[in-house]
């Protein structure tokens, strides 16, 4: 009884290992409507967590955003919201948990409560093996002059083609990316709409994780998010 156990324990576990861990990020602003949504699916969505902000107004301090958490962890649901303050230091954030942990890391350390972001430690030969499902991103621009609007198209379109080289050169896309700047000659506008799914194995997770949390142990080294 006891070996059946361990073995339909195995067994599920390793069947867990190789399936994905789906992270989406939507960021959507068209004229006053600012939205960002950063998910986090497994299981066909049976575990799930999802963050969605909206910024409301600027203040001196920053701008005031509204957020709105929720997960499922299979039948047990939750949800909080909360209101607070986003500034400089939120982008600076990012930045320093993407240089040290990459891209699939960074997105679960917006999904997984603070005291266990120290088991996050990425190994980035195995981060590296994430890959987009689909990678979109289209904005609309215009400033009113044809002159302006000509070199800030140029701008633009240098801008997502380096960012979408960059990327290209550390992950897979399994469509080709869909990026597009449309000019506008009539109005001042900055729409943009993002949207992009990455996807991981759960098993690259955790053996990037203990990899460089033994590594931390041991010798004493690793990266820290804080």
């Amino acid at each position: 009884m006891g070996f059946l156990f361990i073995l339909l324990f195995l067994s599920t576990f390793i069947i867990l290992f190789f399936l994905p861990v789906q992270f989406r990020i939507s960021y959507r602003k068209i004229k006053r409507d600012d939205n960002l949504v950063i998910e986090m699916n497994f299981l066909n969505g049976l575990v799930k967590r999802k963050r969605e902000v909206s910024l409301l107004l600027p203040t001196s301090d920053g701008l005031k955003q509204k957020e709105e958490q929720s997960g499922r962890w299979f039948w047990l649901k939750s949800k909080e919201k909360k209101s607070s303050v986003a500034d400089s230091r939120s982008l600076r954030d990012f930045l320093h948990r993407y240089r040290h942990f990459g891209l699939g890391m960074t997105l679960l350390t917006y999904m997984v409560p603070a005291k266990y972001h120290r088991w996050l430690l990425v190994a980035d030969n195995l981060e590296n093996r994430g890959y987009f499902q689909r990678f979109s991103w289209v904005t609309r621009l215009g400033t009113g002059n044809v002159g302006t609007n000509a070199i800030l198209y140029g701008l633009a379109w240098g801008l997502k083609s380096g960012i979408v080289g960059y990327l290209s050169s550390k992950y897979q896309f399994r469509q080709p990316p869909e990026i597009e700047v449309i000019p506008d000659y009539y109005d001042i506008s900055f729409d943009t709409v993002f949207d992009c799914i990455f996807r991981v194995k759960l098993g690259y997770i955790i053996i990037a994780a203990f990899t460089d949390r033994f590594r931390h142990r041991i010798l004493k080294g690793g990266v820290s998010i804080d």
